[in-house]
């Protein structure tokens, strides 16, 4: 396989900024893939959050969310319960260990873009930011 400049670069500033999120989280004792989860269900579970969801928000397989969710329940992060209305279905909630941990989390990831894009000028991270969605809607 051959990289191009942009998938190297890509790759590169990716790999940084995930050695960098996951030294941040380790001290919260979960990976950066978890505390974004943990985040994510905070926000959303007075909607009714269930796995489907979690799959779709985080474009992952069931398997991959099933596994991730299984660890952060067993480590007192999360719980699911079956709904009354549906018994297929659990609803997922964030317990208080992980509460404690969200504003934590919040902050690291937003000071990690901070830092991603600090040496841009305003006018360059706008058109970063359109270069971005407009990459993304393509694919």
């Amino acid at each position: 396989m051959i990289n191009t400049s942009y998938t190297r670069l890509l790759g590169s500033i990716m790999f940084k900024v995930r050695e960098k999120l996951t030294n941040r989280t380790k001290e919260l004792e979960v990976n950066p893939q978890q505390g974004r989860m943990i985040s994510y269900i905070a926000q959303h579970q007075d909607q009714g959050i269930i796995q489907k969801d979690l799959a779709d928000a985080f474009n992952r397989r069931g398997a991959s969310i099933t596994s991730m969710l299984q660890g952060l329940e067993k480590n007192g992060y999360i719980e699911r319960k079956i709904q009354a209305d549906n018994e297929r279905q659990k609803q997922i909630f964030v317990l208080d260990k992980g509460k404690a941990i969200v504003d934590q989390i919040n902050e690291m990831f937003s000071s990690a873009e901070v830092e991603l894009i600090e040496c841009l000028t305003e006018e360059e991270k706008a058109e970063f930011l359109r270069l971005l969605k407009k990459i993304d809607s393509h694919l």
